[in-house]
């Protein structure tokens, strides 16, 4: 904002005795003076607009109220301050005045203070205007640039939604087809290789069979986690939940798992509080609970026990498996719940979708995983909402 006294005053006046004395109040200010109607005119419309206008009423050919009512109606003088001088006192001259556009009067003959003041006063007020006015127009552009870039970033945000979400589509059917197309010759080959078990009596050959099925098994089995997760993740949230019997599901889970267990001379606790209802998706809370005793019989210790316990606190539904066996480095649990993480040395063969798959279940119910591991014990505990 300029200092005050660089401000250009026009004087209008057909007096010179006039203009001479209000040059010398005013002599602070930058100047400009007409000795008429036409000349002040002139003086506005061909130059630079002055910052304030001394305007006298009284003046032949064209008056104050004509020149004034001419400025206001061109774009170059719409917003220049104007203050009349006048002999007149009536209130009608005065009120014509501020009708056409004037914003003060002075009358004559002049008190030398008041008109200084009075012209501070009508600076100061265009000053104060015309920052207002750059601020109003920075902070316009401001919005616009800033809205521009809201637009463009929302624009590229869209797109990269639209290719995300194609991405994603093309990444589910590529899994339900590559499923698909795994489990169908997968299938065709565990008939002939159990068949071929039973005939063969070289226990060479019979070792190899037994690779040959392991491996098949096992990648029937990824298949089926790969397709259930998809699954998971793009209807999860629509599929139909109930009531969980969860002594029902543990105990069906455990009983086929007995064999493998035995295998290591494992044993199984259960301690079932039902007091409260789990609600949710049976058949993938069923493959959730085979995923957590799977990993518990493979990475127990031999003759341990596999506790499985549940109960409710005030808000929520607990599970916990809980073995004593390898420990899963501190680093390493945040890992092994993405796909084919891994959070023991790689020597395990087994590594691969089985707590990921967990995740995505407990993803769809709202409901969390904390795993705990340490010499004494690994526990893997999941939270659901207390259905009531």
């Amino acid at each position: 904002m300029k200092d005050l006294y660089e401000n250009t005053i026009l004087i209008v006046d057909d007096s010179p005795v006039n203009i001479s004395v209000l040059a010398a109040l005013l002599e602070d200010f930058d100047m400009k003076t007409a000795i008429s109607g036409e000349a002040a005119l002139e003086a506005v419309f061909n130059e630079t607009p002055p910052d304030l206008v001394l305007l006298d009423i009284m003046m032949p050919n064209m008056d104050g109220y004509e020149v004034c009512r001419r400025l206001r109606a061109d774009e170059r003088g719409k917003e220049v301050p104007i203050i009349f001088l006048t002999a007149k006192v009536q209130t009608e001259d005065i009120l014509k005045g501020f009708e056409i556009g004037g914003q003060d009067y002075i009358t004559k003959p002049f008190n030398a203070r008041e008109l200084i003041e009075r012209v501070k006063v009508q600076l100061k007020l265009k000053m104060q205007r015309e920052f207002l006015k750059s601020m109003s127009e920075l902070m316009e552009e401001k919005v616009a640039e800033r809205t521009k870039e809201l637009i463009m970033s929302r624009q590229k945000l869209d797109l990269a939604n639209k290719k995300l979400k194609v991405l994603d589509e093309a990444k589910n059917q590529f899994l339900k087809l590559i499923s698909h197309e795994i489990r169908t010759p997968l299938n065709g080959i565990l008939g002939p290789v159990y068949f071929l078990n039973d005939l063969i009596d070289n226990p060479e050959a019979k070792e190899m069979l037994e690779v040959v099925l392991d491996s098949v098994e096992r990648l029937q089995r990824v298949s089926k986690l790969a397709l259930d997760i998809t699954q998971m993740q793009t209807a999860g949230h629509e599929m139909p939940r109930k009531v969980i019997d969860i002594r029902s599901v543990i105990d069906k889970v455990t009983s086929a798992a007995l064999s493998a267990a035995r295998q290591r001379n494992l044993s199984f606790s259960t301690s079932l509080n039902t007091t409260g209802s789990l609600f949710a998706v049976e058949l993938y809370f069923t493959r959730c609970l085979e995923e957590l005793i799977d990993n518990a019989i493979r990475f127990s210790h031999e003759n341990e026990v596999i506790y499985i316990e549940t109960f409710t606190d005030s808000e929520r539904y607990i599970l916990k498996v809980r073995e004593k066996g390898e420990v899963i480095p501190a680093n390493k649990i945040d890992e092994i719940v993405q796909p084919f993480g891994k959070g023991l040395e790689p020597h395990d063969e087994h590594i691969g979708l089985g707590l990921h798959y967990v995740q995505t279940f407990l993803n769809i119910h709202e409901a969390s995983m904390e795993i705990e591991s340490c010499a004494e014990k690994t526990e893997i505990s999941l939270y659901f909402r207390l259905e009531k």
